[in-house]
């Protein structure tokens, strides 16, 4: 508002600088902290004389007219949020291979401003289009993928919920190690009957040496 009213008396002031050369212009400024100017000083408020017999030389303020034309918040309105100019997943690459015997596979961000986690902002991991986590650092390990095609996508969002970015989905292959039917056959547990594990035969007993006789006393 003071910018404006401002920005409007100047001109005007050098437009009417003719006329009011036998004249006095006073200014003063409002409670608001405008700028005004007139021929009569004002009441309740302190005002000076200004000498107009020379035309007034506004000198412009550099990037006034964009100041001036940008749109004004609503008081009571918060800030927008702060956008994030790029949300991108480093790794894995899109259309790679990841081998992973274990199935752990660690992905990372690539963010431009980085993550504001004091702000409270957190990443949201989509996995195969589902919500697969959440967490305040730009990289998550899922554990335990099968074998196979996954999807994954991560939204930045705040604490409310409100998204503040979104990276594109990639598409990524989980390999794993092909255990060979021979030995998956050797690793598979053996299978006995209900009775329980075949017994070995026994060995053959070796024969009882003979016994010494004792003759009966008399």
């Amino acid at each position: 508002m003071f910018r404006t009213t401002l920005w409007l008396a100047l001109p005007l002031a050098v437009l009417l600088a003719p006329a009011l050369a036998s004249a006095e212009v006073y200014r003063w400024t409002d409670d608001q902290g405008n700028i005004h100017f007139g021929d009569r000083p004002p009441e309740g408020h302190a005002s000076e004389s200004v000498d107009v017999r020379e035309p007034m030389r506004g000198v412009p303020l550099e990037g006034a007219r964009e100041i001036l034309e940008r749109p004004v918040r609503p008081r009571g309105q918060p800030e927008a949020a702060v956008a994030y100019q790029r949300v991108a997943i480093a790794r894995p690459e899109d259309g790679s291979g990841v081998r992973a015997n274990d199935g752990n596979v660690t992905a990372e961000l690539d963010l431009e401003p980085a993550l504001d986690a004091e702000a409270g902002h957190r990443v949201v991991w989509l996995l195969n289009g589902e919500a697969a986590g959440e967490g305040a650092g730009p990289s998550a390990t899922f554990q335990g993928l099968n074998r196979g095609a996954h999807t994954l996508q991560a939204r930045i969002v705040d604490e409310s919920g409100q998204e503040l970015g979104v990276s594109e989905t990639i598409e990524f292959n989980v390999l794993r190690m092909a255990i060979p039917r021979d030995q998956q056959q050797q690793q598979r547990p053996q299978q006995f009957p209900s009775g329980g594990a075949p017994q070995a035969p026994r060995a053959p007993q070796a024969p009882r040496a003979p016994q010494p006789i004792t003759p009966a006393p008399n």
